[in-house]
């Protein structure tokens, strides 16, 4: 057991009280889950794609955004070439840059329509609300693209870098999430039983048809 640990790390099996049975859990959890993140990836670079092609189909070649330069510059040290297509270009995006975009372009109208999202679906300590002036305020669309865009991110970052998103927080007695975003001072998580859930509703706000492909 002590050459299992080491191999795998003390530091990282700690979050799972050494128990390497839990840890393989949640790779496992990450296997399964990892389609649904691809086919929300592609599809929000696509969509983002479409909208800014719109008024300049090499909007990313052309761009005088530092954050697009930034991304154009290290997609091509990486691929060694100057030389890429808009199609590879935009393929390379990582999801952080998407998101950078879709906020500064403010088309998160344009993006996702979240009228049926309730945020309570995914932990009862969540709300749709938040508090202006002592006034309770519902979430409108764009808050709420741009909090399941956070929990996304949140969720694919830790997925890819095998961290434990089985992890919860406990309080008072009380188990929170780990995967949380945070907007107009309220936090929103995601419980770890209802990752699934969450991932599959957003993909459905696209076309559900895609879920029987992941």
């Amino acid at each position: 057991m002590e050459t299992k640990i080491s191999l795998l790390s003390k530091e990282r099996l700690r979050s799972y009280d050494y128990d390497i049975s839990k840890h393989y859990e949640n790779l496992k959890l990450v296997g399964k889950i990892t389609p649904k993140i691809a086919t929300l990836e592609i599809i929000l670079r696509n969509k983002l794609d479409q909208k800014l092609s719109e008024s300049n189909r090499h909007w990313m070649e052309e761009s005088n955004d530092e954050n697009v330069i930034n991304a154009r510059e290290k997609i091509a040290q990486r691929e060694h070439t100057q030389n890429l297509s808009h199609h590879q270009y935009l393929s390379r995006m990582n999801l952080g840059n998407v998101i950078y975009l879709i906020k500064e372009n403010k088309i998160q109208n344009f993006m996702m329509n979240l009228d049926t999202i309730n945020f309570k679906n995914y932990d009862q300590s969540n709300r749709n609300f938040f508090l202006r002036n002592n006034k309770k305020r519902n979430f409108g669309n764009i808050h709420k693209v741009d909090i399941v865009l956070s929990l996304l991110h949140n969720i694919r970052n830790r997925s890819y870098h095998w961290e434990n998103i089985l992890k919860t927080t406990e309080k008072n007695g009380k188990s929170y999430p780990r995967l949380t975003t945070k907007l107009e001072g309220t936090h929103i998580g995601i419980n770890p039983r209802n990752i699934e859930m969450f991932l599959d509703d957003l993909i459905k706000v696209f076309d559900g048809e895609f879920l029987k492909y992941c």
